[in-house]
């Protein structure tokens, strides 16, 4: 598989994922099993991304990542193994909410 192509389905996953958490209320709202296998293949791609590749999108990842974790902090425990694995692919915590989404696109700039 090309590298592109590794690194969209990787951004649509990550992407994908914080939409999906976004605004739940509660656990029962989500398909815990599917969040379990979701996560555990969002970090099997991550670390098989070129550690060039993730020099360029960290910034970016942190941010949709950071996002998608407030989300989820307002209904799973701390120690929640989908939030430690979703920390592990965090280079810079930033606390911040939901609906952080001041960055420019790039194509806005």
């Amino acid at each position: 598989m090309h590298l592109y192509n590794q690194i969209y389905e990787f951004a649509a996953s990550v992407g994908a994922l914080e939409g999906y958490v976004y605004h739940k209320k509660s656990v029962a709202e989500m398909d815990m099993k599917a969040l379990h296998v979701w996560t555990g293949n969002l970090v099997d791609a991550y670390d098989h991304l070129p550690a060039d590749v993730l020099d360029k999108v960290q910034p970016s990842l942190d941010l949709t990542l950071n996002r998608a974790i407030s989300s989820f902090n307002a209904i799973l425990e701390k120690d929640h193994q989908v939030l430690e694995r979703l920390n592990s692919m965090i280079s810079r915590e930033k606390e911040c909410s939901p609906d952080d989404f001041q960055k420019k696109k790039w194509f806005q700039e």
